[in-house]
């Protein structure tokens, strides 16, 4: 018989020469609940090992008549494919030597003839409930071990794919310095600093509820939505504002991420600083703290879209100092008295020493706690305003003098028009970018057309489809009553509105340039003519910008078609 029919069944193999007794034990077991075999020999006992029946536990009789007991165990011991379950000796033999070698060959239990039956069904039942005992923790053991292993090579991979995901979303920017120590293998702190299409230097710390794996999903959204946003060179209020709605539509109702975002725009000179539940960040210059960027929001992922405030702290750039900011676990973490290190702590330091502050908080810190090991995620970050515009502008410079696109393109045309509601959702820059790239157009270049085109359509959509005028937002909560009114404009488009991309690509003579015409539905601009190019209502810096990255750019009456030639050099 092979195997357990169910997992109650055990079986006992009844080894004894003697038939009366070999059956008095089977017929005895068996009503005791087990099954049992029967063998007469050490050979035979042999042949049904070895055939692979299952046997839980076997009564050996110490004489047999071609050995004995001790030589079944000998012959037992050396087939290692054998299964070698627990035996129970009967022997009439009580000397202690005798007792000393059955127990050294492996028996587990011994028992006195003649056999007191009661005692043997007691010695079984214990050693069969002992033997199911021990296969089932190691049963344990071994899925344990293989759950181990498993959510160990999870972890590793789940570790590899954050981290690269942190590094791809995240650029190494002259002036930004970020130190972040995780409690543990995945932070909840994460630190991105990007730079926008257009050279404006975006940071982003935040921190996520909890520690480890939980809190490293929870900030991905975040990750993916700043990268994205940033490369569409959106302002920080729309960016907390789609973060805030992601995390409240995708996340569990406990999860929420504190976040500091600081944008420092390249052309204006200007800061905008939106915190919402992280410690104080400080603008400081020779231990003068400049401005100190209170938490004036909730944390991300707590209030409804209705509820929401996404408006920002602007101040200007006077030319001096750095920018630190940090996450809780720097303030929360305690000595071996239980005392936190504190904000009080953060803001002496601050005032005390001007360079290398990033350092001189890392070891206060570590001097503070006795320890380099800590219970949550700590983050700390510099940012030196100064440093990263010179860094910006060179950045975009060099974009600018060195896009270049290869020679054997040939010419083509792409163009695409949307009309209706979908203008609302177009992605009309990515799909031009992917469209150059599908062409083997060089990653600079597509950089540069992807800006120019990024700011006509959004130019084209705002000012000339939707008829919404930039000055709204210099109000207080300007920007926030500005997109309202885009998504409300948005909803009440007809088919006859629409916006059309061209792009015409020619080798030349000289040297190969693109064509880029955007035209819209809309009335068109007020506009005045000055050496061939007209000035638009654009917001912000859009024209300038786009006069910088273009050869020429010409806008034709009234106002709803701009064309700008870009060349490659």
């Amino acid at each position: 018989m092979n195997g357990h029919p169910n997992s109650s069944q055990r079986y006992i193999l009844v080894v004894d020469d003697d038939e009366f007794l070999n059956e008095l034990f089977c017929q005895f077991l068996k009503n005791k609940g087990f099954d049992t075999h029967s063998a007469y020999s050490v050979a035979a006992a042999m042949e049904i090992l070895k055939a692979g029946t299952e046997v839980d536990l076997i009564l050996l009789d110490y004489q047999l008549t071609d050995g004995n007991g001790l030589e079944l165990l000998s012959n037992i011991n050396s087939h290692t494919s054998l299964q070698r379950p627990p035996v129970i000796m009967i022997s009439g033999n009580e000397d202690a030597i005798f007792l000393e070698n059955c127990f050294a060959s492996g028996v587990a239990d011994y028992i006195i003839k003649p056999v007191n039956l009661s005692l043997l069904a007691l010695k079984v039942s214990a050693l069969i409930n002992s033997v199911a005992m021990q296969r089932l923790i190691s049963q344990q053991n071994a899925e344990l071990e293989r759950f181990k292993r498993e959510a160990e090579r999870e972890e590793s991979i789940a570790k590899f794919t954050y981290e690269y995901l942190l590094r791809q979303n995240s650029e190494s920017i002259n002036g930004v310095s970020m130190w972040l120590k995780s409690s543990s293998s995945f932070s909840g702190d994460i630190a991105l600093a990007k730079v926008s299409p257009g050279g404006d230097l975006y940071f982003l710390l935040a921190d996520a509820t909890g520690h480890g794996l939980s809190a490293a999903i929870t900030v991905m959204p975040v990750v993916s939505i700043f990268n994205s946003m940033v490369a569409k060179a959106f302002h920080i209020e729309p960016i907390v504002t789609e973060i805030n709605k992601k995390l409240i539509r995708d996340t569990p109702q406990d999860r929420f991420v504190a976040a500091i975002l600081i944008q420092l725009h390249q052309e204006r000179k200007e800061i905008d600083v939106w915190n919402g539940g992280m410690p104080t960040a400080y603008w400081v210059h020779q231990g003068e703290v400049l401005q100190a960027f209170r938490s004036q929001h909730m944390a991300l992922g707590i209030l409804e879209e209705d509820m929401f405030d996404a408006n920002v702290i602007t101040c200007d750039f006077p030319g001096q100092g750095t920018i630190v900011a940090y996450s809780d676990g720097l303030i929360e973490e305690v000595n071996d008295t239980g005392n936190p290190f504190s904000s009080a702590r953060v803001a002496e330091l601050v005032k005390m020493q001007d360079e290398n502050l990033q350092s001189v908080l890392i070891e206060a810190l570590r001097n503070y706690t006795g320890r380099d090991q800590y219970k949550d995620d700590v983050s700390i970050c510099m940012l030196e305003p100064e440093t990263i515009f010179a860094s910006c502008e060179q950045q975009l410079r060099d974009s600018i003098g060195h896009g270049f696109v290869q020679e054997d393109i040939g010419d083509f045309s792409w163009s695409v028009k949307i009309s209706g509601r979908k203008i609302a959702t177009c992605e009309i820059p990515p799909l031009c970018n992917k469209f150059l790239h599908y062409l083997g157009i060089n990653q600079v270049f597509c950089q540069i057309v992807f800006l120019v085109v990024s700011e006509m359509v959004s130019n084209a959509i705002d000012h000339g489809i939707l008829k919404l005028d930039s000055s709204i937002k210099d109000a207080e909560g300007g920007f926030s009553h500005y997109f309202d009114e885009r998504e409300k404009r948005l909803s009440q488009l007809t088919d006859l509105d629409f916006i059309e991309l061209h792009l015409t690509w020619q080798e030349g003579e000289d040297r190969p340039s693109l064509e880029v015409s955007v035209r819209d539905s809309g009335n068109g601009y007020n506009f005045c003519s000055t050496k061939g190019t007209h000035d638009l209502a654009f917001s912000g810096r859009g024209l300038t910008l786009i006069r910088n990255l273009a050869q020429s750019v010409e806008i034709y009456p009234p106002g709803n078609f701009i064309k700008a030639i870009i060349g490659s050099s």
